[in-house]
């Protein structure tokens, strides 16, 4: 399942938070490790439960979880070491109840782990390599041709060999010095709009173009050619031309001239800017030039600035032009571009420092389809670390007997039981045969409503099968990742010991219930309470509409019917001392309070009726019986427990280890 950054960001903080919520909170928990290399205090025995000893490092490692880093100090370990020793108790209760391998369980924790695999892939290995690969690029600008033949994603393999054969050609006719690349281009790229969709990019730099088109491109010198490559546009011939080392940000300011839509010839246009150039010369203040001729009313104000400008960012001749220009203080002759004229002026130039640059590239990141589209970023970086790979000959020959077997329907075609037992894919210790190939490839095929075998099923059968064993390996290439799943599961288990043994319990102890409901009758009781109606409007005449119709009897439930620019919100409150239930006080039945803003609306409240104290009924105080029973019933449940389960705690010896005691 894919996960955007800050969809990851938020799942691993989520993993995290369970540790810390359910620790605190309600005393779940997470795995307990004990270190050989851990000093002799770590060691020492704190308390025991059931006979399985509880040690200084058991309890340190958990209040630094729930805490978070930084956070220890004696203190706070002795105040949590109750706290841990009650959690180690439900946790010993979960594991004797089963709970450990409870079905429902496990089926959460595999969901977690299938959820949390790959935002942490992303995080911990993906994200990490894809700065790098930037940061390594960004040291070099490419210039680059290519011809583009477009195809669809899912073309049929005879539209797939026919474009790649054509650029094939046409790559074997530039070599032969047939023909310049470009005129090539224009003879063999796709047409979008009578326009050629191939051409001369110009200097770009990494992260500007779609990464598979990316990495070719800076994987070749000056004068080589690609062999055909695929993106999501169809089929690439690249020819790189240049390759230069990224000079100093230029941050630019221009004076401005249109030449669209306008009814003066264009020579008078450029006798204005070469005006406006001539001031210059004399020593007018260049602001001065930009406020008097610029015709840019979003710059003109502020001395024609553009801002820091580098390739890929505009019109590649615009760039070409504007970024030849080295002194700063420097500015240009009037020249034509594809937006009007300008007069451009390098204001200063920058050598970004590599924090700087690390920094840039990180944010550029972020927006990147090569990291927004996460999941095929994880399925990729997985395939290389666990070793993914086809068998090509059994490959090849199970697809050459579906083609030749085809007799209009894949589902009955009859597999030797020798081809059947091939295998066809390995990936992290574990094969597919051909057998299970096609267990897998029925339901694909009918649900997509294909009855011919396409090659591109491979390619799908691929990610399935990585994503299968993905968890695994993650578990074996991240420790700390194995970790958390444990968390998770110990943080299930004992919130299952919490559930059955003491909330629901104390829900369904009606019996208790009453005997507190009837011994503490001042604890259940209803202050003054306001049955009220927002109302909220764009003007005061649609809430004038409103009081009009209120006034006049209409239903307060047929207003929300009636005006559909009207928010209306209705709800009971005991306290009206805060906005905007402020509004109410004074208020009788039936008024309306003045009209005010809130959350930039015009808002007016509406007093339906004052509902006087009252002690409540049992049933009205229900929930909250529960939840003051619970603490009770917590406390007699873990007395219990802690007689049966002999727990022992030592706070003498937690005390001495905090002040340097050797006792």
């Amino acid at each position: 399942m894919p996960f955007n950054a800050n969809q990851s960001e938020q799942l691993m903080n989520r993993s995290i938070g369970i540790s810390v919520t359910l620790a605190l909170v309600i005393i779940t928990g997470c795995t307990l490790f004990k270190s050989s290399k851990a000093p002799s205090s770590e060691e020492t025995i704190i308390g025991s439960i059931a006979d399985d000893p509880v040690t200084y490092g058991d309890l340190k490692t958990q209040f630094n979880k729930s805490s978070g880093p930084g956070a220890e100090d004696d203190q706070g370990i002795a105040e949590f070491a109750d706290l841990y020793m009650d959690y180690r108790l439900k946790l010993a209760v979960a594991r004797d109840a089963g709970y450990m391998q409870d079905p429902e369980i496990l089926s959460e924790l595999e969901q977690y782990e299938r959820q949390s695999a790959y935002p942490y892939w992303l995080e911990r290995q993906v994200r990490d390599q894809l700065l790098e690969e930037l940061v390594e690029r960004s040291s070099e600008l490419v210039h680059a041709q290519h011809i583009l033949i477009g195809i669809a994603e899912n073309a049929s393999p005879a539209d797939t060999a026919d474009a790649y054969n054509r650029l094939m050609e046409a790559r074997e006719r530039f070599i032969n010095d047939e023909e310049d690349f470009m005129t090539l281009s224009d003879e063999y790229s796709s047409r979008q709009r009578g326009q050629s969709m191939g051409g001369d990019l110009g200097f770009f730099r990494a992260g500007w173009a779609v990464k598979p088109f990316e990495d070719t491109a800076y994987s070749l010198s000056p004068g080589e050619i690609s062999k055909p490559v695929r993106t999501q546009f169809g089929y690439h011939l690249i020819h790189v031309k240049d390759r230069i080392e990224t000079g100093p940000n230029k941050h630019f300011s221009h004076i401005f001239f249109m030449t669209r839509d306008i009814e003066v010839p264009i020579d008078s246009v450029f006798a204005l800017a070469w005006e406006a150039h001539e001031e210059l010369e004399k020593g007018a203040p260049w602001n001065d030039v930009v406020e008097n001729y610029s015709q840019d009313e979003q710059s003109r104000l502020s001395g024609g600035n553009i801002g820091w400008v580098n390739y890929g960012m505009y019109e590649r001749e615009f760039t070409r032009k504007i970024m030849e220009i080295d002194e700063a203080g420097s500015y240009t002759e009037p020249f034509e571009s594809v937006y009007g004229i300008h007069i451009i002026k390098l204001d200063s130039l920058h050598k970004p420092t590599e924090q700087e640059i690390r920094q840039e590239l990180s944010q550029t990141l972020d927006q990147l389809p090569r990291l927004r589209d996460n999941e095929r970023a994880v399925l990729d970086n997985a395939a290389k670390v666990g070793n993914a790979r086809f068998h090509r000959e059994n490959l090849v020959r199970f697809e050459e007997f579906a083609r030749d077997n085809y007799r209009g329907s894949f589902s009955n075609i009859d597999f030797p039981a020798d081809l059947l037992e091939k295998e066809i894919f390995t990936f992290h210790n574990r094969s597919w045969t051909a057998g299970e190939y096609i267990e897998w490839l029925k339901p694909v095929m009918e649900e997509k409503n294909n009855s011919r075998y396409h090659h591109r099923f491979a390619a799908e059968f691929r990610d399935h099968a990585i994503d299968t064993e993905l968890v695994s390996l993650t578990r074996e290439r991240f420790p700390e990742f194995a970790d958390l799943s444990m968390d998770y599961l110990t943080g299930l288990a004992v919130f299952r010991v919490n559930e059955d043994s003491l909330w629901t319990y104390a829900q369904q102890d009606t019996v208790r219930l009453r005997e507190i409901f009837e011994a503490n009758p001042e604890n259940y009781h209803f202050d003054t309470r306001y049955r009220y109606v927002r109302f909220s409007a764009r003007a005061d005449s649609t809430l004038d509409h409103v009081r009009s119709r209120v006034n006049t009897g209409e239903p307060v439930d047929s207003i929300r019917k009636e005006f559909t620019n009207v928010v209306m919100r209705r709800d009971v409150i005991n306290r009206i001392d805060h906005e905007p239930y402020s509004w109410l006080e004074g208020l009788s039945e039936g008024e309306f309070s003045p009209y005010f803003e809130h959350s930039r609306r015009r808002t007016t409240m509406y007093l339906e009726e004052i509902l006087e104290a009252r002690p409540m009924t049992f049933d009205e105080a229900y929930n909250k019986l529960v939840t003051d029973y619970q603490s009770t019933r917590e406390e007699e449940w873990l007395n219990k427990m802690r007689d049966r389960y002999r727990v022992r705690f030592y706070p003498d010896v937690l005390q001495a280890l905090q002040t340097g005691s050797n006792d």
